[in-house]
């Protein structure tokens, strides 16, 4: 299977990072310093310090951990910790002083660039000989993959083509109660899309709706997107902890399944459970959307040279690897997507909605109107 070279498509560009002057630190500061790198170096500094914790809001975390220490011989404990919790981790652990999880695969960019970074709780750091392997784009900070979340729908009651082929049909009576979401109240990265729809994708929003009901979007609301999310609220979803649970919703047996959105990682899931499950491919105007993950090492780590060789672990396809058979997307371009990917998104890749990344201070200034927004019309 060819390489799958997300940073190719029309529109990523999108995805450069801009970072203040504040949050970009000189990384630097902690271990050896780059003027002094080499892997070899690296690795004989990491061999003096003690182990690390490393966290990402994905259980394979785990296997990377394991991984990791049996090729370089140094102890790596991974923790499945979702994005909230990782950001309350690393600025509690910074304002006690008491560094105790070293290195963080976060999925908040907006958290990230806006706060963690410029509060100096950590650092992005790239390593040095990896910069020709890494697009420009996701070099600061240091994004390590784009992880796709879908809508998805039971292949066993519709076969081939989704029932769902536009975002605003899930607002419609047919699919009141019927649609399946992690609570986004309890998922930031949910919260930040609705912004960016806000802010970048009226158009295609105002377009869809038209398509939909045959007319032009009438609304008070400040946006086409706040009419769809408000709309989405009060159509009663199914609102689950997190999306482990919205795929055995999607493949229930049952003559009325609902349409579910989800990581791409849970389509291994329905295949091991034996339930079917697909993506909606026909959704306008998007399929659902790439939520990126930074690379971030907690400024007080104790065993800074350990923390930035996993860094460097999770950059490469060999320490991505447990993930990209989950359907995520490495941003090194030397990193396969492997054959028999359960979800099959590498076809689809093209119709996700890319975050803008010009606008992700908005983003994380906007939270809390959002979460407002959201429990108001969800009650």
């Amino acid at each position: 299977m060819p390489k799958l070279s997300i940073y190719m498509l029309a529109g990523v560009s999108a995805l450069t990072i801009g970072l203040t002057s504040a949050s970009a630190q000189d990384a630097t500061e902690i271990g050896i310093p780059d003027s002094e790198y080499s892997l070899e170096a690296l690795i004989e500094a990491a061999k003096k310090e003690e182990p690390i914790t490393v966290v990402d809001a994905t259980g394979k975390i785990v296997s990377m951990a394991e991984n990791f220490s049996k090729k370089y011989g140094l102890k790596a404990t991974g923790v499945k910790m979702n994005g909230q919790d990782q950001e309350q981790i690393i600025a509690r652990e910074a304002a006690a002083n008491n560094v105790r999880t070293d290195v963080f695969n976060m999925s908040n960019l907006p958290s990230v660039t806006s706060q963690i970074l410029p509060q100096g709780f950590g650092i992005s750091w790239l390593a040095p000989d990896l910069k020709d392997k890494i697009p420009a784009e996701y070099q600061n900070p240091a994004i390590t993959s784009n992880n796709p979340w879908v809508f998805a729908y039971n292949t066993d009651v519709h076969g081939e083509t989704c029932p769902v082929d536009n975002l605003w049909a899930l607002t419609t009576e047919d699919w009141k109660g019927r649609v399946a979401i992690p609570d986004p109240l309890l998922r930031n990265e949910t919260m930040f899309w609705f912004n960016q729809l806000a802010a970048h994708g009226e158009t295609e929003l105002r377009e869809a709706y038209k398509a939909q009901f045959g007319e032009e979007l009438k609304t008070e609301e400040a946006s086409a997107a706040a009419e769809w999310v408000k709309r989405l609220a009060q159509n009663k979803p199914k609102v689950t902890k997190s999306d482990t649970d919205v795929g055995p919703i999607v493949g229930a047996k049952e003559e009325k399944p609902p349409i579910g959105f989800l990581s791409a990682a849970i389509f291994r899931d329905a295949k091991k459970d034996g339930y079917g499950m697909g993506i909606c491919k026909e959704m306008k105007p998007w399929i659902g959307q790439l939520t990126p993950r930074v690379a971030v090492i907690a400024f007080g780590t104790k065993s800074p040279n350990t923390a930035k060789l996993f860094a460097r672990f999770m950059m490469t396809e060999e320490g991505m690897a447990p993930q990209l058979t989950d359907g995520k997307i490495s941003t090194n371009t030397e990193a396969k997507m492997p054959e028999g990917e359960a979800s099959g998104v590498a076809a689809v890749i093209d119709r996700l909605y890319v975050n803008h990344s010009e606008t992700t201070q908005d983003d994380f200034a906007k939270l809390q109107d959002w979460q407002d927004f959201w429990l108001t019309n969800s009650r």
